[in-house]
């Protein structure tokens, strides 16, 4: 059976009961629409709760690394691959061609126990949707960070592990893959909880900052090597 994100032609929160989240969404997403119109993007994030925490606890480490690139980040929280296609596909990348697009998602989809395979294959189809949309903007495939509590041998990991295996295959003319979870870790494989928030999944400043510190110089050559 092929993943959601190949047969659903409606993002995830339609079928949400809270009208309230419904509107809030597709008000985000309109709101990205009119900002992509306006132009001037050179790099853009696109993805979940952990690129729109950019606004929010990663707003100081944003100002600093990545404003001065004109940088835009367009992300919503609870989104899973099948939402930021289709965002893709409606307006997000239109009237825009940024020489850098960050691609981080996944995470929310095996939360929902989407699988494995389910997960790249949202990740590979939001890859070839950008590419349709931007031929000649380089993307960087994020691995999807480290989460939750235990080690490396928990089946959360597992499975960011598995999947990122897969992803990283994606890498070819204009794709790169990059995987910074590392610097999340402890010696022992567990997270750094100072680096979260007590649900270690999203992101504390403090690791917005370590975020921005191991994006910030690779993205700095791609856009030099681009100008």
């Amino acid at each position: 059976m092929p993943p959601r994100a190949f047969a659903q032609i409606e993002p995830h929160v339609v079928y949400d009961n809270d009208s309230a989240a419904v509107q809030s969404w597709f008000a985000q997403h309109r709101a990205y629409v009119d900002r992509a119109r306006a132009g001037g993007i050179r790099l853009l994030f696109i993805g979940d709760s952990l690129t729109y925490g950019w606004h929010v606890d990663g707003s100081k480490s944003w100002d600093t690394a990545f404003r001065p690139l004109d940088a835009e980040a367009f992300g919503i929280g609870g989104d899973e691959t099948v939402d930021v296609l289709w965002r893709i596909r409606h307006g997000e990348l239109d009237g825009i061609q940024p020489h850098v697009v960050i691609l981080s998602i996944g995470t929310n989809d095996l939360g929902r126990a989407r699988g494995v395979a389910a997960t790249a294959g949202g990740i590979a189809a939001c890859v070839r949707a950008i590419r349709a949309k931007l031929p000649k903007t380089t993307i960087i495939v994020l691995g999807i960070l480290p989460r939750g509590e235990g080690d490396a041998s928990t089946p959360v990991r597992h499975a960011i592990a598995a999947v990122n295996a897969r992803i990283a295959k994606l890498a070819g003319a204009h794709t790169r893959y990059l995987d910074v979870g590392g610097a999340f870790l402890t010696p022992t494989g567990s997270v750094q909880p100072a680096l979260f928030r007590l649900d270690l999944l999203h992101l504390s400043s403090s690791g917005y900052r370590v975020w921005s510190a191991t994006l910030r110089p690779r993205i700095v050559t791609l856009l030099s090597s681009s100008s």
